[in-house]
């Protein structure tokens, strides 16, 4: 009888994934690629909504296949962007197992502690960007500016950078406050800061790495430094990780009471 029970779950998961690769292909049919210098530069798709949404409910295995085969196969019905490059297929399939080990953690913990520590991280990373570059402004002799400068080309990282992220971070977490204080009781407030975290931390990840990977197969993008192509890459992400992790949250909900209920009530 647990064998049977054993062997139905996996049915069904099976079949969910599939169902969720079938959305994120049709979304990634409506894609829009934006070009820049002549070349492939980023695209903007919902189809992360669905291609990761087996990464949440069933784990990072699910998450990984499900996001390899929408990007295989989505290239193949829509080629947009030039050849077909496999290293993306291998960033996108660790998007997804990412976003499935994070959801792992983070689906049972204490929302208010999670803001809470963000708000510190964010607040130390812009601090500490902040302080590298009045050494690098100020103290060009300091062996802080020394190990800046012996980064290399991708120095922005480590003043610019810090104080990017640590901005766009905290404009998500006001965003959030804001909108918790607007609807406290809107359902999604259980799922949302979770799903960004999720989502956001493999959705960046995966960025940073295609960032790199556009860099080696398009000589136009070569020619520009590392920080100045990742910049609007980023941006980008960020703005289409907040539109997706809230759609996430109010479909997660919406599984919650619709389908969730009903297989638990299933195998009882």
């Amino acid at each position: 009888m647990k064998n049977t029970s054993s062997h139905s779950q996996i049915t069904r998961r099976i079949v969910q994934t599939a169902l969720f690769i079938a959305l994120a292909l049709v979304l990634r049919n409506f894609s829009t690629m934006i070009y820049m210098l002549g070349a492939p530069g980023m695209r903007i798709s919902f189809a992360p909504i669905f291609s990761r949404m087996p990464a949440l409910l069933f784990g990072p295995f699910y998450g990984g296949i499900s996001a390899a085969i929408v990007d295989i196969i989505g290239y193949l019905l829509n080629p947009q962007g030039g050849a077909y490059i496999p290293l993306m297929t291998l960033t996108a399939i660790l998007g997804g197992v990412i976003a499935g080990f994070l959801w792992k953690g983070l689906k049972n913990g204490d929302t208010g502690k999670i803001q809470r520590a963000l708000w510190i991280i964010f607040i130390a990373i812009g601090a500490i960007g902040i302080f590298n570059y009045i050494n690098t402004l100020f103290f060009p002799q300091s062996p802080v500016t020394e190990f800046i400068e012996g980064i290399g080309k991708n120095k922005d990282f480590a003043v610019l950078g810090m104080v990017a992220v640590s901005a766009m971070g905290l404009l998500l977490l006001v965003l959030d406050y804001a909108i918790k204080k607007k609807f406290p009781e809107a359902a999604i407030n259980k799922y949302y800061l979770k799903v960004l975290l999720s989502f956001g931390l493999g959705s960046l990840t995966v960025t940073v790495l295609n960032t790199w990977v556009l860099q080696m197969f398009f000589p136009e993008f070569g020619q520009i430094g590392f920080f100045l192509f990742l910049l609007p890459r980023l941006v980008k992400e960020i703005f289409m990780m907040v539109i997706q992790s809230y759609i996430v949250a109010f479909l997660l909900s919406i599984y919650d009471r619709l389908i969730k209920s009903r297989i638990e009530k299933a195998e009882e």
